[in-house]
């Protein structure tokens, strides 16, 4: 009876494994799996049988430049993520990172930006309450970013999951929930294709993210091999799938109800002014802490790209997260000089040579996971202080930097092309007190050997191996 109920539920497992999950055909032994939802329009999606969306384009790319024959495996988020952590050559075709998966992946490069809102019912009894309170009943994918992201900063939001995003969109619109955390580009897909596509709204941006690909846990050979290959797919091809299924437009139609609601608003502002005026006293003590806030992160901060400046590098270094990597010896440190920025302002103007900048901070900011504190030291200087796990990692993060980073400030169309040389500092030992002068002063030393080697490349060192040669690589420019 025992091994008759391990055979019944063994087949059931196979029946729903194969009916959640599309596949194409497998060729040969060297065949790289590619696994993710089938229901996260535009990004991966089943329609007609068909693997399709970005990420399907993106990886059936990939496999064509580095000749790699590839299969898809699309079903409910978290049988994707198991799949994945099975092990063997799979990959996960795009995820946000999340530390949680952490002890059973290993993510690679960022693919492409994403970002998550707050969706709620359009209509006047859901628009009085815009807020995320404790009770409120929200949907969220189940395992999704959205379910963590709402466990870890509202844990007092009631959760309501969904195997995917069709199920859950589909209960919103039935009136099982009023409210849903999607993705912006997958509710913008789904909700356009309704025949009242504003039936919800998006009320609230709460993050913006990178989508990461990631490998199996430990399999540090799948992941090189990935991020290698992901670094030969050309950049206009990438732009070219990435309009295909993202540019979309909407013409927004006022609802009849905003007109009599606004009366009301109006009301209410005018009653709430009668009574504010009484409490000017503390509206100016806060308006002016809010202030001495601003001036404070002014202060610390570099007015042109955002960054922080010197004083707010040195108030990071000194801080508590810097110490601890010191004492696991996982902090890199890394002088980055932008190549022939004088040669930039002459030809272009400074105008142009500020948009460089501008575009490397963001770029830092919006790319880096591994980044501490990001800082402008000055002129063409940039400052990065970097978790690390390795001195491979260190590597494998400064070659990202210089050959994908650092060319996204150019602009190509006025013949302006952005190379940099990196200088970069493994802080793996602990001798005697290691000052940021001594750090900076080490990485800006090897930053100068890149450009005496020919600009455009990287050197870096670990200080438990001073001495022996610097690992370096580039192009030379």
């Amino acid at each position: 009876m025992y091994h008759q109920l391990v055979t019944l539920a063994l087949t059931a497992a196979i029946v729903v494994w194969t009916s959640a999950s599309v596949a194409m055909p497998t060729v040969g032994e060297n065949i790289l799996t590619v696994t993710n939802s089938h229901s996260w329009k535009p990004f991966a999606f089943v329609e007609d049988g068909e693997p399709k969306g970005l990420l399907v384009d993106y990886w059936r790319l990939y496999g064509d430049v580095n000749q790699v024959p590839v299969e898809f495996i699309l079903s409910d988020w978290n049988d994707s993520l198991e799949h994945v952590a099975r092990g063997g050559r799979k990959v996960h075709a795009g995820l946000l990172y999340s530390s949680s998966r952490d002890h059973f992946l290993d993510y690679t490069l960022p693919l492409f930006e994403i970002s998550a809102s707050l969706y709620i019912a359009n209509d006047s009894e859901q628009l009085k309450t815009p807020n995320i309170l404790p009770e409120m009943e929200i949907g969220v994918v189940r395992g999704g970013y959205e379910e963590e992201y709402l466990k870890s900063r509202y844990p007092l939001v009631k959760l309501v999951g969904f195997d995917n995003n069709a199920k859950l969109i589909e209960a919103g619109l039935n009136g099982q929930v009023n409210r849903m955390l999607l993705d912006t580009q997958v509710a913008t897909y789904y909700l356009s294709q309704r025949t009242d596509p504003y039936q919800f709204i998006p009320i609230d941006i709460l993050y913006t993210k990178m989508i990461y690909a990631a490998v199996p846990e430990d399999n540090e050979a799948l992941r090189d091999e990935i991020i290698a290959g992901m670094k030969n797919i050309p950049q206009t091809e990438i732009t070219r799938i990435e309009q295909k299924w993202l540019n979309t437009s909407h013409v927004f139609t006022v609802p009849g109800w905003v007109w009599p609601l606004g009366l009301v608003l109006i009301a209410l502002v005018t009653f709430s002014y009668i009574v504010l005026l009484r409490q000017t006293v503390q509206r100016k003590t806060r308006d002016l802490k809010a202030l001495n806030k601003k001036l404070e992160a002014y202060a610390f901060t570099d007015s042109l790209t955002g960054l922080l400046n010197r004083r707010g590098l040195e108030k990071m270094f000194e801080g508590r997260k810097v110490k601890a990597l010191m004492k696991s010896r996982q902090l890199a440190v890394l002088m980055i000089d932008v190549d022939h920025f004088k040669r930039i302002n002459d030809n272009f103007g400074h105008r142009k040579g500020d948009e460089v900048l501008i575009g490397l901070g963001k770029a830092f900011e919006h790319s880096l996971k591994e980044g501490i504190a990001l800082s402008r030291l000055g002129g063409e200087e940039f400052c990065l202080l970097l978790e690390v796990k390795n001195r491979h990692h260190l590597d494998a993060v400064t070659e990202y930097i210089r050959c994908r980073l650092v060319p996204s400030a150019s602009q190509r169309e006025l013949g302006l092309e952005v190379n940099a040389s990196i200088g970069a500092v493994l802080v793996d030992t602990k001798r005697g007190h290691l000052s940021l002068d001594s750090l900076i002063h080490q990485a800006d030393k090897l930053m100068y050997l890149a450009k005496a080697a020919g600009r455009n490349s990287v050197k870096t060192k670990s200080l438990s191996s001073e001495g022996k040669q610097h690992h370096a690589f580039g192009v030379l420019s």
